[in-house]
């Protein structure tokens, strides 16, 4: 027993033992105990309603704890120590807070925290800014009800944190947004908005730049091209041209190629949308495809694996020429000895694939994030050589996006590779169907 207890006893037991000696004194002994019993009551409720007033005050103004003896000296000595702790804990945590605002709205970029249902909490300067929120209206209302751009809604309902969206800034006319959700804290969200109008605005000045000069550079070259073929036709020519003759169409040939793949994906860069989509027999095209390889003994064997004759809803020359572009690098990095195969196939989780499986060199791990950037090749010398430019992947990369496709690949350095191109199931098609219903209606006289 602590000592505090053990001194309320002994006061207790003092003052009843008094009231007892007081009504022994009157002859009224159980009276004396009563009132002292109710002394001691009376006390212990003074003190309770005085600590009730005391805790009762509003958090603004100052709160002293009343003193006291004994074992209520003790217990109002706690309570104001953890008063006092609790104090300080506040204004550290009003103090931290103040700080975190302070280098939030800071960053350049804006920040904006979510509920798990996607209400906002608080947000940033930044994010202020970009998307147009005010504090008095928008907070505590969801995100998507203010930004209704239905691809920055679907984007919300994925919660995939590892991409990010671009879209039209719904502030500024001619601004680009690049958005990201992180989960933090348990089960909420954190928007991350950054202005990336310089970015896009740049990239279009290339874009529009490699697709002007290419257009510029290929009429001259086309007349280039055109005399040294006339050239090459030419039965007089001296002996000592015809090499260099034969060499120039050569490479005039290979800039043509250039030119052709530059203007192709800056068309595939530049259109938001495909268009003439329709519903292409893609089986049909890698038929085609694969009987264009040529019959010889310096080229690897080729085999096709079509499992299904479902088609494809799109652009059938870009759809083409993912087909081609994954062909061609198969053939041209395969041995004479090696097989490429062409799969065809649905998939059970949904959607089609299409496969190009090589038994070539393959590519090394590390230089296979980087193959569908423009004009990378992991081996520029053997690329150069066996006619490679480094733009199909690219061009590859960009038809299956405007076909809500990706591009998945998969090698390692002596065994081959796999390249795959996965569609979605809402892609899919069938020719039938589509003849059906663009077939013309005709009347019948009623019977």
């Amino acid at each position: 027993m602590s000592g505090a207890w053990l001194f309320v006893l002994v006061r207790l037991g003092a003052l009843l033992i008094l009231g007892g000696l007081i009504g022994l004194y009157f002859e009224q002994l159980f009276a004396g105990l009563f009132v002292a019993a109710l002394v001691s009551i009376w006390f212990h409720l003074y003190h309770l309603i005085r600590l009730e007033s005391e805790l009762a005050t509003p958090r603004s103004k100052t709160v002293t704890v009343p003193d006291g003896t004994g074992l209520w000296a003790r217990t109002l000595a706690r309570i104001d120590h953890v008063h006092q702790r609790l104090r300080k804990s506040k204004k550290a945590y009003r103090s931290l807070l103040k700080e975190v605002r302070n280098s939030t709205n800071a960053l350049p970029d804006g920040v904006v925290s979510l509920t798990n249902t996607f209400e906002i909490v608080r947000y940033n300067r930044a994010a202020r800014r970009n998307l147009g929120l005010k504090a008095k209206r928008d907070r505590g209302q969801r995100i998507d009800n203010l930004v209704r751009h239905p691809d920055f809604i679907a984007y919300l309902n994925e919660r995939d944190s590892s991409q990010t969206l671009v879209l039209p800034s719904p502030v500024l006319e001619g601004s680009f947004l690049s958005l990201r959700i992180v989960p933090y804290g348990g089960d909420d969200w954190m928007l991350l908005v950054r202005d990336i109008t310089e970015q896009t605005q740049l990239a279009r000045m290339r874009r529009d730049f490699v697709a002007n000069a290419s257009h510029e550079l290929r009429t001259p070259l086309t007349v280039i091209a055109g005399y040294l073929d006339a050239m090459s036709d030419e039965p007089d020519l001296p002996e000592p041209w015809l090499r260099p003759v034969g060499e120039m169409r050569s490479q005039a040939a290979r800039m043509l190629a250039i030119i052709t793949d530059l203007l192709k994906l800056s068309r595939l860069e530049s259109d938001s949308s495909l268009a003439d989509e329709q519903c292409i027999d893609f089986a049909e095209i890698i038929r085609r495809t694969a009987a264009s390889a040529p019959d010889s003994m310096l080229h690897p064997s080729v085999e096709l694996r079509i499992d299904t004759a479902k088609a494809i809803r799109g652009n059938q020359s870009v759809l083409e020429s993912v087909v081609l572009n994954l062909f061609q690098n198969a053939l041209r990095y395969t041995p004479p000895e090696g097989n490429v195969t062409l799969c065809w196939r649905l998939l059970d989780e949904g959607g089609a694939e299409f496969a190009v499986i090589d038994t070539g060199e393959g590519i090394a791990e590390a230089d296979i994030p980087r193959l569908t950037e423009r004009f990378f090749r992991s081996d520029r010398g053997r690329s150069r050589h066996a006619g490679g430019i480094g733009l199909g992947l690219a061009i590859v990369k960009h038809a299956l996006n405007r076909h809500d496709a990706e591009l998945h690949i998969k090698s390692r350095l002596g065994t081959g590779s796999t390249f795959s191109c996965l569609f979605p199931e809402q892609r899919l098609c069938e020719i039938d169907d589509e003849r059906e219903q663009n077939a013309p209606v005709t009347a019948t006289d009623p019977l």
